[in-house]
Order: structure tokens, then sequence, then C-alpha cells
């Protein structure tokens, strides 16, 4: 199948796309704190979350390992045949542009509430996918570079905010440490963060592209601890700093953000962190939009994927406005019919395929050696 894309990704580029992508939901809204009981238990989640995503991604990197020159929709039509391939890959491509849209209306709400109260987010959306559906139309390459620069800086603020936050923080908020409900309210808050892994599906569509694709399984798993140790390091701070007003909070990153003052000269410095992690934001719906495009090109056996880009474009626009009526809409969802969802989604791809991929071993297997005989 052709992969209808020429751009290439260095292993740092493919690290900071991974790590922008489970980092996005941290600087924007982080729904996983509105699931969460007892502050001082909610880094918890966290663990256990990252965890179980460490044995999914390491199914979707072995997986896309076995057809390093070929995207996950083009080995699912391979191995599901090309009808039920194609369904699963409309579901894979829908999958990848629900988290598309999903991200820019959360964008929109985020900047519409922090930083342009008086624009509506009708503009801002229209706008920003404007911008979107150009990028993906030069290919990967480019949101890739800008994905390797941004990382770093993101993880900087990330750090900054928390450490400059430092002396408002109370130990006492961190106790005690014990689980009211028993260890099942830990389940909720745990698979929210999971769910965010699942997103880890675009990997299927990074690996043809990565220079050295053997190098996917340590970077992914990279990914994973550098994040788990952010979201540990970064919960632990909020929960010290709102104690029990942690989970009120419609935008806690934000919230936290508004509270750094470096000195006597350097205030109110939360526009300008805010403005990086939007960009971060921004790098994520890209890769999201790109994918659904050069997924839907490969799936309908299309020579280019860009004349697809403006009109998924003003698609993406209309859903993000028709999905949810408001922020308080769209945090439902991702609380709950967003991580069943999800999490299903996924086991039941992974399974499908997997279950495929050894049966089609095994006939071809079996047949070689009837012709052997």
């Amino acid at each position: 199948m052709n992969l209808l894309e020429r751009g290439r990704i260095s292993g740092y580029q493919y690290f900071a796309l991974l790590v922008i992508t489970r980092l996005v939901p941290v600087v924007l809204i982080c729904p996983t704190v509105t699931l969460v009981n007892n502050p001082a238990t909610a880094w918890v989640n966290d663990i256990i979350g990252s965890l179980i995503a460490v044995l999914l991604v390491w199914l979707i990197v072995h997986l896309g390992l076995k057809y390093p020159d070929q995207t996950i929709i083009g080995y699912t039509k391979k191995l599901l045949g090309p009808i039920v391939g194609m369904l699963v890959g409309f579901s894979i491509l829908w999958f990848y542009f629900m988290i598309a849209f999903s991200v820019l209306r959360t964008l929109g709400e985020t900047v519409g509430t922090g930083l342009l109260e008086e624009t509506p987010i009708q503009v801002f959306l229209i706008s920003a996918a404007f911008l979107i559906a150009n990028s993906a139309r030069n290919g990967m390459e480019i949101n890739a570079r800008i994905a390797g620069i941004t990382m770093p800086i993101i993880i900087f603020l990330l750090l900054l905010v928390v450490a400059s936050t430092s002396n408002l923080m109370d130990p006492g908020y961190l106790r005690p440490f014990f689980f009211g409900e028993g260890f099942g309210e830990l389940i909720w808050p745990s698979a929210s963060v999971l769910s965010f892994y699942t997103e880890y599906l675009i990997i299927g569509m990074l690996l043809p592209y990565l220079n050295n694709p053997r190098s996917a399984m340590p970077l992914s798993m990279g990914a994973v601890l550098i994040i788990v140790l952010i979201l540990v390091m970064h919960c632990l701070g909020m929960a010290a700093v709102f104690g029990p007003l942690f989970n009120s909070a419609s935008h806690p990153a934000f919230a936290l953000a508004r509270m750094v003052s470096l000195g006597d000269f350097f205030e109110r410095i939360e526009s300008l962190i805010a403005v990086v992690w939007i960009l971060g934001a921004g790098i994520k719906v890209c890769l999201f939009f790109w994918a659904t495009a050069v997924g839907l090109a490969q799936l309908l056996d299309l020579k280019d994927f860009r004349p697809l880009a403006y009109p998924l474009g003003a698609l993406m626009v209309v859903i993000s406005i028709l999905s949810y009526e408001s922020l308080i809409g769209l945090m439902d969802v991702l609380t709950q019919a967003m991580i069943v969802y999800s999490i299903s989604f996924l086991i039941l791809i992974l399974s499908a395929l997997y279950l495929a991929a050894i049966i089609k071993n095994y006939v071809g297997d079996g047949i070689s050696n009837a012709d052997q005989g």
C-alpha cells in the first residue's frame, strides 16, 4: 500500500510527538482530577494507569514492527480482508478524527475561558482548523520538527510551575494516605489515566515514517516512563497547593500557573505559559488530523491525501461544535463515555488484529508444509 507521504521523522521527533500527545490533557483540562476522592492518593492513579498502558503500548508497537513498511490501515486490510478491513479501518480513522475534534474543542474552550474571553469560540475553531489543515497538507515532517522544539519547553514549564509554587504547598494536604471507599475508588480514575494512553494507537501511523523503526519500542517505553514521572510530580504539586479544592478547577494546570511568581520582576506569566501549552495542543490536533487524512486516502486507494485536508477541516469544526454543548458537556464525555469507549475500542482492535495475524501465520505455515510434503 502506498504510504502517500514522503516525509521521515527521527527517533527524537517520534518521542516528542508521543510525549506531547499524552501531556496535552494535563496542560489543558486534566479531566482525571474530577474523579478523585482523596487528593493525597491521586498520584497512585497515574502510576496504575501508566503501568497498564505499558502493556498496551508494547502490543501496539510489536504489531506495527511486524509490518514496518505499512501503516495500521495497510496491515488492517491485509489481515482482515478488503471488506472487514475497510470497516475496521474506518473505525480506526474515526477514533483518530474524534481525538482531533475533541482536542480542538478543548483548545477552544481553554482559550475562550482563559485568554480570549470576548472572542466567539467559533472564530477560534475555524481559524485553528484552517491552520491545522494547511499544516497537514504540507506533511507530517514539519509538525514533527515543531514537536521536537516544543516538547522540552512544555516539560520545562510544567516543572517550573510546580517548582515555583512550592512555597504555596501544604504537605498536610498529602495526608492522610488512605482509601476511604476501599481500593475500588482507584478503578475509575486509573481507567481515566489509561484512556488517554489509548491515543497511542497513533503509533500505527507513525512507525513506517520513522527513520529506524526498530527504535520504536525503547522510544515508546521511554515516553511512557517520562510521562508517568511528570504526571506524578504534577499531581502531587496540585494536591499540595489546592488540597480539598483539588478537583474543583476546570483548568487546574492554568490555575496553578497563575500562582507562579519569579522574584519581583516576573509575575502573571501564565499567558506565556498558556501560549506554549496551546501550541502543544495544536501539534496534537495536527498529528491526528494528518493521520485521518492519510489513512482515509489509503483506505480509499487515492493517490494523494492533500485534497482531503480542507473538507476534513471543515467537518472537524462542525462536529467539534455540535458534539459538545459546553465545557461541562465535554468534561462529562471525557470522564464517562470516552473512558469506556476508548479502552474497549483499543482492546477490541488489538485482539482482532493479533488473532488475524496468528491465524494468517498458522494457515500460511500449513500451506507451506503441505507444499513441501
